[in-house]
């Protein structure tokens, strides 16, 4: 017999063991990262807006520089604010006034003639105020310059 004594024996059987352990371990990691890596990326929800709208978006500056985005999508009206993403319904309002709502969150969207406000219902409260997109500020300060005249 080759070996002396069976600890000999032991010994070289736990040293192949080790040895076939450390060998095939990083392939199994190296699978299970290619695993991990191959499942499609969450999108966000600003992207998951780009893909939705139907045409440009509406980007409107509100009040401490807050921007929200808005656009028609087939699914409804979408708006982008605080980088989340909200589907609205539209609501029948006054000639020159849209509206719209999601229930879910409790939020109400109102654009009239000359800014866009963001109401939460639920809380009773007015979430944003003065917003503008860029064509509304320009007319707002070409009127401002006709009454200044």
């Amino acid at each position: 017999m080759i070996f002396k004594s069976t600890k000999q024996f032991t010994f070289l059987i736990a040293f192949v063991l080790l040895l076939f352990t450390c060998i095939s371990y990083p392939k199994a990691a190296e699978k299970k990262t290619q695993k991990n890596n191959s499942k499609p990326a969450m999108k966000t929800d600003s992207q998951k807006f780009d893909e939705l709208k139907l045409a440009d978006a509406s980007i409107w500056r509100c009040e401490k520089n807050i921007i929200v985005k808005t656009a028609e999508s087939t699914n409804g009206h979408l708006m982008l604010w605080n980088s989340k993403l909200y589907v609205m319904k539209k609501i029948d309002a006054l000639s020159g006034v849209q509206r719209y709502a999601n229930d879910v969150n409790h939020l109400h969207w109102v654009e009239i003639p000359d800014k866009g406000m963001l109401f939460d219902f639920k809380l009773g409260q007015r979430l944003l105020d003065y917003c503008k997109t860029p064509e509304l500020a320009a007319n707002s300060v070409m009127n401002q310059e006709d009454l200044l005249k």
